[in-house]
C-alpha cells in the first residue's frame, strides 16, 4: 500500500505521518457581545498532512523535495482509504544526519495543505 503519492510519484513510506482535517469559517464568524458563537462554516474536512522520513538517501531526499517543488500538485494519501486532493507544500526541511565515503543520510519533513 502506498502512503503518499505526489504528482504521480510514489514516495518512500514516511517514518512519521499525520493527517489533520480542518474546517474553514467565513469572515463573519465570531462571538456576539453576549458571548454567543455565531459560526458560518463554509468548508469542512480540509486536509493538512505532516510527513517525515528519518533516514533517507540523497536520491530519496531529492525525490521528496522535487515532488513538492511545484506551486500545486495532486496528492493521493492514505487515511483509512486512499484519498486525493489538490495541495501545496508549506514548510519543508532536509537535515544532513551523516555523511561518509560519498554516502549521505538525510532527515526530511514536509507539510502538505489542501487548497
Amino acid at each position: 500500500m502506498d502512503i503518499l503519492t505526489i504528482g504521480g510519484v510514489t514516495l518512500p513510506a514516511p517514518n512519521e505521518y499525520k493527517v489533520q482535517l480542518n474546517d474553514l469559517d467565513s469572515s463573519d464568524t465570531g462571538r456576539t457581545e453576549d458571548g454567543v458563537m455565531m459560526r458560518n462554516r463554509v468548508r469542512e474536512g480540509i486536509a493538512k498532512i505532516s510527513a517525515s522520513w528519518a533516514a533517507v538517501s540523497t536520491a530519496d531526499c531529492a525525490k521528496i523535495l522535487n515532488a513538492v517543488k511545484p506551486e500545486s500538485f495532486e496528492v493521493a494519501y492514505f487515511f483509512g482509504d486512499t484519498r486525493t486532493a489538490k495541495m501545496y507544500a508549506g514548510d519543508k526541511s532536509a537535515e544532513l544526519r551523516a555523511a561518509r565515503d560519498s554516502q549521505a543520510v538525510w532527515e526530511v519533513s514536509v507539510n502538505l495543505i489542501e487548497f
